[in-house]
């Protein structure tokens, strides 16, 4: 038995190391900036709201070395809540700080010039204000997997949300790093296209004035027919009062979102699953047209 007891006391020896860092020694960062103008440059702020200098270099690998020496300890970056990027960087460098260094899936994406956020940075309001915003139907899944499974598409386009001082807005991230800046109606629109799915109450302007709805579940049906894409979202609420007002405005916002990601070139809402499903090769040139119905239950 004693031997036993030395045996795993010699493992966890091994396991550890003779290292003497600690907890304290690491950076653990809340957020994260990328931007690519000339060199890479990589912004970091920790969850003591401490802001570093941002470093430059080559590569990621290059940045993260870079960082560490001026940090004096190890940096770590799988609890970061937001990345910050450009159209400079557009998501490659993203993909690297994911697949090869740890960096969260579940993080959210903000489009601002990481060079100006980070000056004055309010990470926590800005996390805050993304995730409530999704919460209650006003914005859709704006985290880091999401926007990289649409990158990988054949538009290589990407959908991320760009702070504004009430409601985050959208924008269509290209491959060659510019953006397309969404409207208000058909940001919305993209809420209910790409199917999120909870309850929330949402406010409807009336001519009586707000009144609050509460929606119960929604979901997007797509199919294939004729050759044509066909979209239906079907919306559960909690009364019949403020239906055909609801149903009105949900056509609206998302009869926007298809002409604005359509005219953009852009596949947000799942548009090459859903032809590769149907058997149908997509293609970069592909003419598109989609079929939009809106039904209130």
């Amino acid at each position: 038995m004693k031997f036993l007891k030395i045996s795993i006391s010699c493992f966890f020896l091994l396991l550890t190391g003779c290292s003497t860092e600690t907890i304290s020694d690491r950076l653990y960062t809340q957020a994260v900036g990328l931007s690519c103008d000339g060199k890479l440059s990589f912004y970091t702020e920790d969850f003591n709201q401490g802001i570093n200098p941002p470093v430059e270099g080559i590569s990621i690998a290059e940045v993260l070395r870079q960082e560490e020496a001026l940090n004096g300890g190890k940096i770590f970056i799988g609890h970061t809540e937001l990345l910050c990027l450009d159209g400079t960087c557009t998501l490659n460098p993203a993909e690297e700080l994911l697949f090869e260094k740890g960096l969260s899936p579940a993080c959210k994406v903000l489009y601002a010039k990481p060079e100006e956020y980070f000056q004055n940075p309010d990470n926590i309001s800005v996390i805050h204000m993304i995730r409530m915003s999704e919460q209650n139907g006003l914005l859709c899944r704006t985290d880091l997997a999401t926007a990289l499974s649409e990158w990988h598409g054949i538009w290589k386009t990407a959908l991320l949300p760009v702070q504004k001082e009430n409601v985050p807005g959208l924008v269509l991230l290209h491959k060659d790093g510019h953006c397309t800046e969404l409207s208000d109606f058909a940001g919305k629109g993209m809420y209910w296209l790409r199917q999120n799915t909870g309850n929330f109450t949402m406010t409807l302007q009336t001519p009586e004035g707000e009144q609050d709805l509460l929606i119960k579940n929604c979901r997007t049906e797509k199919r294939m027919e004729n050759g044509e894409l066909y979209y239906h979202v079907i919306i559960r609420t909690g009364t019949q009062k403020l239906n055909q007002t609801l149903q009105r405005l949900v056509e609206k916002q998302c009869q926007a979102a298809v002409h604005e990601m359509l005219a953009a070139r852009a596949d947000v809402i799942g548009i090459q699953d859903l032809l590769e499903n149907s058997g149908i090769r997509p293609e970069a040139n592909m003419p598109l047209k989609i079929q939009l119905s809106v039904t209130v239950q």
